[in-house]
């Protein structure tokens, strides 16, 4: 009931009262189901094919800086790499930015500020054939060097790395594509908030790319996905995770899908499981509800490391549109690290906006609470002001 209680003061009275990028799983409130609409990447994320871009600026993007009377068709001709230009058909570039500045506790005496220069992406697809058959998808970032990376001697040394590089197939047979290559883990709901409970804490962060195989099948009702990684080749040796992950969903009916996932990993470090079950509710037009829990078993495998750790992580987020191009966001997050024993628990609340106002643009700003409860232990609440700007070319 403390997880509920808050969630459906939240929520509820937003999706009661709600009055119309990138292809995020929000998008499910427009009747976007699957990432392929808008994503060489069928589990999203990356680059746009022509599609997505013509969607984003069409759907997503507020209309203001666009005369009345230009129709959509127009709109969307201008959505290209180079606008109006049209490129080769074996060859769509890409460059995506984002940058972060938060403010901890702002208005006390400990008030810190920080920017971080999050994405700096060069994006670069090359196609065999018209149909896209055959693509080689490419990313490569500059950025901070990871702390699990062995590239650069000094953890915040920023430098350039193939972020993921793969070759994706559309075999003969309908809705099955095969990826292989360097590429994003699959598990649970994707979404850009790389620091959620559902993504960085159980090890998929921005940086978390694996070599490996993958299969989407994909047919229009429900998608099952299987993939075997091997590590990154970027990461010391000794942090290398080598594992299995099998994901699906299914639509219970229009506009939303219920689904879940599971994934095993190991390294010399450490292994670890992550089981899951979440959905997505598109509710009116672009407007959604997603919803993620699971269960996160880690074990250490050094010599004198503790037993294995076995936690417990939930996420809810609702999005609501408010007009096209502005959305309010809303998230509550909960997680604890050891449900057999007292450990560390923290629920994280946050609202805030996702405005798109002009093409090619977006940004957030979001106010965050976070309360760590750890036993006999008494820490105040953390206080977190987030602006972001999200460029995409």
């Amino acid at each position: 009931m403390r997880l509920i209680s808050p969630f459906l003061s939240l929520v509820l009275p937003v999706v009661l009262f709600c009055p119309d990028l990138f292809a995020y799983a929000e998008f499910i409130g427009y009747g976007y189901s699957n990432c392929l609409a808008c994503h060489y990447d069928g589990q999203g994320g990356g680059a746009l094919t022509d599609e997505g871009r013509a969607l984003f600026a069409t759907e997503i993007t507020a209309r203001d800086q666009f005369p009345e009377e230009m129709k959509e068709e127009d709109i969307a001709a201008r959505s290209g790499f180079l606008g109006r230009q049209a490129m080769p058909w074996w060859i769509r570039p890409g460059i995506k930015y984002r940058g972060l500045w938060l403010q901890n506790n702002p208005g006390s005496p400990t008030k810190s500020e920080k920017f971080y220069p999050m994405q700096n992406d060069i994006n670069l697809n090359v196609f065999f054939d018209k149909k896209q058959t055959y693509a080689v998808i490419t990313t490569a970032s500059y950025t901070l060097s990871p702390r699990n990376f062995s590239s650069s001697p000094e953890e915040k040394t920023p430098y350039w790395f193939a972020k993921e590089y793969y070759l994706r197939w559309q075999t003969g047979v309908k809705n099955l594509w095969v990826y292989a290559g360097q590429m994003d883990k699959v598990f649970g709901i994707r979404h850009p908030d790389h620091t959620a409970v559902n993504r960085a804490t159980l090890g998929f962060g921005p940086f978390d790319q694996s070599l490996g195989v993958r299969m989407d099948y994909t047919p229009s009702l429900w998608s099952l996905t299987g993939q075997v990684f091997f590590s990154n080749a970027d990461e010391k040796t000794e942090a290398r995770q080598k594992g299995l992950s099998l994901s699906g969903d299914y639509e219970v009916y229009e506009k939303f899908r219920v689904g879940g996932s599971v994934l095993h990993s190991k390294s010399q470090l450490a292994e670890g499981t992550r089981l899951a079950a979440f959905s997505r509710l598109g509710l009116s037009k672009g407007s959604a509800l997603l919803a993620e829990a699971g269960l996160m078993r880690n074990q250490g495998l050094l010599p004198g490391a503790e037993g294995a750790k076995n936690g417990f992580y939930a996420f809810v987020e609702s999005w609501i549109l408010l007009r096209r191009g502005y959305n309010l966001l809303s998230t509550l997050e909960y997680s604890k690290t050891d449900l057999s024993a007292p450990a560390l628990e923290k629920m994280r609340w946050s609202v805030g906006g996702v405005l798109f106002p002009v093409s090619r643009t977006e940004v957030r700003t979001v106010l965050i609470n976070t309360k760590n409860t750890v036993p006999q232990t008494g820490v105040p609440d953390n206080w977190q002001v987030q602006m972001q700007l999200h460029l995409s070319l």
